[in-house]
């Protein structure tokens, strides 16, 4: 009985140290991802994507006040010593439309356009710059079926059963994040692009205990019967195509073998490389889709004359005038959306825009894709700039992938005597998989640099990704 009041204490004095805090729109009472948490200390955290935080008391004081905002939102602020609610209600900010609003300009939609494609140089950075950025993308897929048939292998613990137990235990949806705080530089021009990782992490769930039990048994299964020198070849059917396929880290590292241990050396420098090559690659890929670049999707600006343009509307965006110009595609193009152009001087502040058909649709020999939802929004403002940039990127989309076709997996083998073929499995594969993407990006810094600046910055990227099980919002707070 003692040790059960001692333990009720315990999880009760536990629970006082910290409290779970949902952030909720007041007016649709949904949680409100990724809200901005912040403490008058100057420490700050953010909220996770069901709108929770965790506000850990001993690692503040009563002085201290909380501030809670968010794009689209009004801010609200607390006196620590008195805040005890776990749920927190943000208010939508009011986008006001004055019932009369005199200007000496009476513009049709084509016209303003006209002078936004005008302003365009002036008004946008496109030379080199220095951003801090912080990027994160969210992934889930949901596997639709996933069928393996005709199986045959010459790894006799490689088996029907084997398999079927691993298809059973497989979960039928997965999801992860990764989240980048990086320095990003550059320009609109592809070879110009640099990246210096701060720091990052990696949120997903691991296997459950079935499932790793179930790999581990076909890792060893593989490990016992096929040799840490052959080399490995995927076939698929009478195709032209075959591949190579890696077993990395099936085989322990002798700790003596100098040659294995550079060589697991250089590989981790290479995945460190490669991490920062795909991050810059992605945030390259958001720049060089910009409305205002030659060679973007979103032509919507400057190819206009091939979308359906709404009369404008006036009206305020924060403290800004704007005029809202929604559109719609003629004939062929793919996206409708709406602008929000500042009146003063035409720069576009604000796009939302989506798709109205499939971006991408084949099925060919067994093999569909189908790119059917993309949905985002930009956000331009001035920060250290005289100039307009991006300040807040997000896009969703969702693809389908399917493959209903036979494999082959071949062992060879250059080291033995006789032939170089040593094992091979083969099946059919079915799989359809729904993957669904959200990618954020977000500027908190920017300023222009010369060419001179650039080429003098070197790439010193040494960052992998923090793996974290579960969503921490403290995280980030040292940022």
């Amino acid at each position: 009985m003692k040790k059960s009041i001692l333990l009720l204490l315990f999880f009760v004095n536990l629970n006082a140290q910290s409290l779970t805090v949902k952030v909720l729109d007041s007016l649709s009472f949904s949680p409100i991802p990724f809200a901005t948490v912040y403490f008058s200390n100057s420490s700050g955290i953010i909220s996770d994507e069901n709108g929770d935080f965790e506000l850990i008391k001993n690692e503040l004081t009563d002085e201290d006040s909380l501030f809670i905002s968010s794009m689209g939102y009004n801010k609200i602020s607390f006196s620590l010593n008195q805040f005890k609610d776990s749920i927190v209600f943000l208010s939508p900010k009011p986008i006001e439309l004055n019932n009369v609003i005199l200007t000496n300009r009476d513009l049709s939609s084509e016209e303003i356009i006209e002078k936004v494609k005008a302003g365009l140089t002036q008004n946008y950075q496109t030379d080199l710059s220095e951003n801090k950025i912080f990027y994160r993308k969210e992934y889930k897929s949901l596997i639709d079926k996933f069928e393996i048939n005709k199986f045959k292998s010459s790894i006799d613990s490689v088996d029907d059963l084997l398999i079927d137990s691993l298809l059973q235990n497989l979960p039928k949806e997965n999801s992860s994040a990764t989240e980048v705080l990086s320095y990003y530089y550059g320009n609109l021009e592809e070879e110009n692009q640099k990246i210096n990782l701060i720091k990052s992490r990696e949120t997903y769930k691991k296997d459950d205990e079935i499932l790793e039990s179930l790999n581990s048994k076909l890792e060893e299964s593989l490990k016992k019967s096929l040799k840490s020198n052959s080399y490995f070849k995927i076939r698929s059917g009478l195709l032209p195509f075959s591949g190579d396929l890696e077993f990395d880290g099936l085989w322990d590292i002798d700790s003596t073998n100098q040659e294995a241990l550079k060589k697991a050396k250089d590989a981790e420098i290479k995945r460190k490389e490669n991490f920062a090559n795909s991050i810059k690659g992605r945030i390259s890929n958001i720049y060089s889709n910009l409305f205002y670049n030659d060679a973007t999707d979103l032509d919507f600006i400057l190819k206009s004359n091939r979308y359906e343009l709404s009369s404008p509307e006036l009206t305020y965006l924060g403290n800004q005038l704007v005029y809202v110009i929604t559109f719609q595609p003629k004939g062929s193009k793919d996206y409708k959306g709406t602008l929000h152009i500042n009146s003063d001087d035409f720069a576009v502040v604000r796009i939302d825009f989506k798709n109205v058909k499939s971006l991408f649709k084949v099925k060919l020999l067994g093999i569909s894709s189908d790119n059917y939802l993309v949905e985002g929004r930009m956000v331009f403002s001035k920060l250290n700039n005289e100039k307009y940039s991006l300040t807040y990127f997000q896009v969703s989309s969702g693809s389908k992938a399917g493959i209903d076709r036979p494999f082959k997996i071949i062992e060879k083998n250059k080291f033995v005597k006789g032939r170089r073929k040593q094992n091979q499995i083969s099946f059919n594969l079915d799989l359809i998989v729904n993957a669904l993407n959200n990618v954020e990006l977000r500027v908190f810094q920017s300023k222009p640099i010369d060419l001179n600046e650039f080429e003098n910055l070197t790439e010193e990227n040494k960052i992998l990704p923090e793996y974290e099980d579960e969503f921490k919002t403290n995280f980030w707070e040292e940022f």
